[in-house]
């Protein structure tokens, strides 16, 4: 071979290595995009389990408070009666 077509020769090769070298970059690259895409699809739905158990939990906290309320008021009902009996009793 001559030298020119010995050159175009490498440089296509050369060119060759640097195509299988993208394909395989890209292939990682997508591999990778998938795998992220998984992951993303896996953390959204913890994060929407997550999301309805705040919101039970706050249904339940807020049904404790309204009910601790209640007992409060019912305890200081009973304490002013037992005030009121005394002070009856000791008259």
């Amino acid at each position: 071979m001559d030298d020119p077509t010995h050159e175009a020769l490498r440089e296509l090769e050369a060119l060759e290595a640097k195509l299988r070298q993208t394909v395989e970059r890209l292939q990682s690259l997508r591999a990778e995009r998938n795998a992220a895409r998984g992951e993303t699809e896996k953390l959204r739905a913890a994060l929407h389990y997550r999301a309805g158990t705040i919101r039970e939990l706050e249904s339940q906290l807020l049904d404790h408070q309204t009910e601790r309320e209640k007992v409060r008021g019912r305890i200081e009902q009973l304490l002013a009666q037992i005030d009121a009996l005394e002070k009856q009793s000791s008259s």
